[in-house]
């Protein structure tokens, strides 16, 4: 049986509107660290990460878990997404309540303590708009959620921008943010509820603890993350101090709004792939080499890239209070092609019901990090946080692999792997060969090209998938590669 396919269009809306609001985010916060300075900028950042952290509590896996099961049972939205959304509000408001019992103990000033406080406060209405945002995405109605990320990004570039050029500093960003959340989330609820409504009266309230235990192993793929990507801010602020967080997340915040781009592709494939599930024995080799394939193919260029230009980089985006990020953001250039492929590898696994597995190799990875960073930070600081960083990140990448050995097939990423990297090797040839010569922005035009060129001409991205991207065409369930695995010999 055939049937339209939305993957390759909604990758492409996913992506182009992840980049542009990854592109919003990343001029503000270029003008952010410009107009704050490192200090204010790190206690900025340390305010930022605690509350994630703390987001935890706010969620604990509904999220993925509802995408997942309204994906395969449609016709349960009206039923479950008023309960969710009320449910998600309760354990947001008590994620508050308990960030700002403990915000005394913390021993922080005045200014980033209100920072703290409005990021907490924010959680409740991100919330609204996540809770929303499972129906558009088990409905593959991603232009609604692209729209909402885009508005929401855009009128909190707007607010804190405005607000920094009145003079106004850190604590007034932080609360246009909980603002801007708040208005954001209440907007996506009314989307929500006008075009999947009539919904259900009832809350479902008797279901929440079903719902919670069921989510639990997302929660804790989640909280493991997000404790990962975000203690190294919280614990150099308390070893070394805001300044050096400054630094840091001056380093990460480049590399991070990159990320944006695995993202895109995942969450158009995500619901298609869950809604196509069967057993554990699936085939997913299939879909994962080929976004595999242009993961790496755009990862490992922009990991080279970074390496040999992170000076003139930061002295062209951040100025020369900021020099001290340089070896930072070169180590964690590397963490790109990484993170990429293990992003994609995650979600598969929770595609195929071994949420549980990505949860041990999120508790592990969080583990070795905390340990890690309490070894390097109180002598190398931010930089030893980014050498923790890479090697945690390369620790997890083997760790999926293995995981996904019965799924998907290692050599063939390896292959791939090694066939974009000798092109990479010529690539990182020209940047160091006209770095000296050319400005930062011409040298990576030129070699862009270059690149980009060998890579379609050497067949590592075939023309007629870049041409497919932009066509929605017929596509057989054959076709996706899912289908149970031959037993072999």
């Amino acid at each position: 049986m055939k049937s339209i396919s939305r993957v390759p269009l909604n990758a492409i809306l996913m992506s182009s509107s992840q980049l542009i609001r990854a592109a919003i985010g990343f001029i503000f916060f270029i003008f952010l660290a410009q107009r704050l300075g490192p200090t204010d900028f790190g206690r900025y950042m340390f305010a930022f990460a605690l509350a994630e952290i703390f987001s935890i509590f706010g969620d604990f896996g509904l999220h993925e878990y509802s995408i997942r099961e309204i994906a395969r049972r449609p016709e349960d939205l009206p039923r479950r997404l008023p309960g969710l959304l009320v449910l998600k509000t309760l354990l947001s408001s008590s994620s508050a309540v308990i960030m700002l019992a403990i915000l005394p103990l913390m021993g922080k000033d005045e200014a980033t303590s209100l920072a703290v406080a409005a990021f907490a406060l924010a959680q409740i209405g991100y919330s609204w708009f996540y809770a929303s945002t499972v129906a558009f995405a088990a409905r593959q109605d991603l232009h609604l959620q692209a729209f909402l990320w885009l508005l929401e990004k855009a009128l909190f570039a707007a607010a804190g921008a405005s607000l920094l050029l009145a003079g106004r500093g850190l604590v007034a960003v932080a609360l246009s943010n909980t603002a801007v959340q708040f208005a954001g989330g209440a907007l996506a609820v009314l989307i929500a509820w006008r075009r999947y409504g009539p919904l259900a009266r009832s809350l479902a309230a008797s279901d929440w603890v079903p719902w919670l235990r069921a989510a639990l192993p997302f929660g804790l793929i989640v909280a493991f993350y997000l404790v990962y990507f975000r203690i190294d801010s919280v614990m150099i602020s308390f070893i070394r101090g805001d300044v050096e967080v400054g630094q840091y997340n001056a380093a990460y915040n480049i590399i991070s709004a990159l990320l944006i781009i695995p993202a895109g592709l995942v969450a158009a494939l995500f619901p298609k792939l869950a809604g196509m599930f069967d057993s554990p024995g699936d085939d997913i080799d299939a879909p994962f080499q080929k976004a595999a394939r242009w993961l790496i193919a755009i990862s490992l260029p922009l990991a080279v890239g970074g390496w040999l230009l992170a000076r003139p980089l930061i002295e062209l985006l951040l100025g020369q209070d900021y020099l001290p990020a340089v070896n930072a953001l070169a180590v964690l250039s590397w963490t790109l092609p990484v993170w990429f492929v293990t992003f994609l590898q995650g979600n598969l696994l929770t595609i195929i019901e071994r949420q549980k597995a990505v949860a041990a190799v999120g508790f592990i990875n969080m583990t070795a990090n905390v340990v890690l960073n309490l070894l390097v930070i109180p002598r190398y600081g931010f930089t030893g946080a980014a050498v923790t960083t890479l090697v945690t990140e390369a620790i997890g990448l083997m760790q999926m692999f293995y995981l996904l050995r019965r799924n998907i097939s290692f050599r063939s990423t390896a292959a791939t792997a090694l066939r974009v990297a000798l092109v990479s090797a010529g690539l990182g040839l020209a940047v160091f060969l006209l770095r000296g010569s050319l400005p930062v922005l011409a040298v990576i035009a030129v070699t862009a090209a270059g690149y980009g060129a060998a890579v379609v001409g050497l067949g590592i991205i075939p023309a007629r998938e870049i041409r497919g991207i932009f066509r929605r065409e017929p596509e057989t369930l054959e076709a996706s590669g899912i289908g149970p695995l031959d037993p072999g010999p």
